[in-house]
Parts: structure tokens; sequence; C-alpha cells
């Protein structure tokens, strides 16, 4: 029987989607569609990061960062509408492909999670000195069941057989038994997440009572370096064989106009003004585009991505924004002037010295 496709597209929902999620989400659909026309039976998976936080709710105390995350302050649900009406609208366009959303905990809920986990908390030297160089920790948290802090990069962790110990500012020490309790509770930093969920995907894909098998599509930050180069390394270090792990489709990066990753991480801070001087605010997010293109746009930009496709020359490469300022030249404008939100930005010295003592934990 043949396996039915899970195309695996993520991100983390801490703003309206950004341009470069735009592209991503596109090229998912895209290739969804012409898998189906292929003949498979395709589902676009769409993980929303909700262990992700915003910089504004992070802090520094005695040298460890801690965060409370987008699910536990409740700030995921700002952006869910936007995420929800794109990813119809991608569906609608390319030929209403199935889809669902799922978060971080759709990781933990496999059955094969606890043995991944395991495996690498046996090896968390190992792991933690390739995935975290900087702190040779293992990136894993759960946060404060009575405050939500939790030490973003788990520094303060301790592990004692199945049971790992996290440590709370304000309410000391807590545990999980990853064995008895589960692990719907435990956060995993990017790098961390990326080695669980590819090793997890591999599982899938050579496991023949699986009905299904998975593909991602993913942007091509750091050359793919760590979805690649680190994930090989991590399986190998477990001995895990990773021959059925998931083909990786990159979707171009869009610059700007000096050949840098037009950066989501600036853009949340309120970044590139220069955009909005230009009249080029509709490369900051879903909503500034769609304000001013409306759909008629974002019909032009799904054209234009599924184009990718049909040419390596066009998908093996980086966009500038200048590039998508020409395409959308003539484009009929919805409206022109966008009332611009105010957006306000902390940063972490400014959130140790001020926000941190104040804020309600």
């Amino acid at each position: 029987m043949m396996k039915e496709i899970r195309l695996s597209v993520g991100t983390l929902p801490n703003s309206s989607p950004h341009f470069g999620t735009l592209i991503t989400f596109s090229l998912a659909f895209s290739l969804a569609q012409r898998l189906e026309k292929l003949g498979k039976s395709v589902t676009v998976v769409v993980g929303l990061v909700d262990t992700g936080s915003l910089p504004t709710d992070r802090f520094i105390l005695e040298d460890i960062e801690y965060q409370k995350s987008l699910a536990s302050t409740g700030k995921i649900n700002n952006y869910l509408t936007d995420f929800e009406e794109l990813l119809k609208k991608l569906s609608s366009y390319f030929g209403n492909l199935n889809y669902e959303i799922v978060n971080q905990s759709s990781l933990s809920l496999h059955l094969k999670a606890p043995e991944i986990i395991n495996k690498i908390i046996n090896e968390k030297e190992k792991i933690g000195s390739l995935l975290f160089p900087e702190t040779k920790r293992l990136g894993l948290r759960s946060a404060c069941s009575q405050c939500g802090l939790a030490d973003r990069y788990g520094l303060n962790n301790c592990y004692e057989d199945t049971r790992i110990n996290f440590f709370c500012p304000r309410h000391d020490r807590y545990s999980i038994d990853i064995q008895k309790d589960g692990l719907q509770r435990l956060e995993f930093e990017t790098p961390l997440r990326n080695l669980i969920r590819g090793l997890l995907y591999t599982e899938d894909n050579q496991e023949k009572n699986v009905p299904y098998s998975w593909l991602r599509v993913t942007g091509s930050d750091q050359a793919g370096f760590y979805q690649e180069q680190i994930f090989y390394k991590g399986a190998a270090l477990l001995g895990i064989d990773i021959t059925n792990s998931p083909l990786i489709v990159y979707s171009p990066l869009v610059v700007d106009w000096a050949g840098v990753k037009l950066s989501k991480s600036i853009l949340v801070k309120g970044g590139y003004k220069y955009l909005i001087d230009q009249q080029l605010e509709y490369l900051i997010n879903y909503q500034r585009f769609r304000k001013k293109f409306g759909d008629e746009g974002l019909r032009k930009l799904f054209k234009e991505v599924d184009l990718w496709l049909e040419e390596p020359s066009r998908l093996f490469r980086s966009y500038t924004i200048f590039y998508f300022a020409e395409l959308f030249k003539e484009e009929k404008v919805i409206t022109s002037d966008i009332q611009l939100e105010e957006e306000t930005w902390i940063s972490l010295q400014e959130a140790q010295v001020e926000v941190f003592p104040k804020y309600d934990i």
C-alpha cells in the first residue's frame, strides 16, 4: 500500500507571518499540489512552535536566561488568526489541499519519543556539546507549573535516571519523570527540537506499519547547517540509522539591500524602518502585505513561488527585497496609507535591570 505523504513545515508564531514565512509556506503547498498531481495523498503539517517566546518575555537572573513561552502567556493567540487565514488561502489556491496545525507537544506524543529522548539524555554531554557548544548543556526545559517561567537553555537541570529536575527562581526545584509523567511538559530549544523531530520522522519513514512518510520544507537559513550536518552528527553519536531520514526542500532566502537575510527577529523588534520609508512595508509581514495588495497580491505571490519548482535556477538562489519590489511595482494597491502599529521591544539587558523585578511571576 502506498504511504500517504506528510509534508512538514513550521514557524515560531511570535508575530503575523513574516515575509519569509509566506515564501516557505507557499513553497510547501506548491510542492504538495505537484505531489498530488502525481497520484500521492498529501497533508501539509504546519508546526507552530508555541514553546518559543517573545524578547519581552525573556529575563536574565544570576546569569541564567529564563522565559515565558507563547503558550504560557497566551500571546500565541495574538497571531493565530493570521496563520489560519493564510493557510486557508494557500489551501484554496493550490487545489483545496489537506493541512493540519500542530504544536510542539505533537512530538512529545509520538510513540518513539520516550526512547529517543532517553537516548539523548544518556548522551547529554556529547549531544549538549554538539548542539549548544557555548553552554554544553541540553536545551531542554519545562515551565514551572505555578508561574510558567522556564530556564531557557536548561543550565540548572539535574538528571537522575529517568527524572529531570528543573529550577524556578521563584518556586525552587520541581521534577518530571519522563517514564511516569509523560513528555508533554517538556520543551526543546531549536537545535534539540530539530534533532528530535528528524529522528522521529525517520522512525516513521522506515516503519512499515506507519501509513505515512515525511518530507520537510524549511527556510535555507544557515545553509541548512543544523537541519542536516548537526542532525547527521547527532544521529551518529546516538548510534541511530538515518538512511530513511526525510528529504528536506529549502525555500530561498529573502535578503535585504546588503545581501543579508531579512531577519524575522529584527522585524519582531521593530527594525527595518527603511522598508516603511521606501513604501516596502508589505515585506514585513502578512498583515501589511494583505492590507496593501489584498487577495490579488497574495495570488500573485503564490503564482511566483509556484514557478520556482519549474526550474532549479529559480529555486536554488536567494531573492532580494528589490526583486519583490519590482514584482509588485504595478500591483493594484488596496491602501497605501497603513497605520503603523506601535512596536515595542525590550532588550535582555533592559529586561534584566527593569522588567524582571516588576514582572509578576
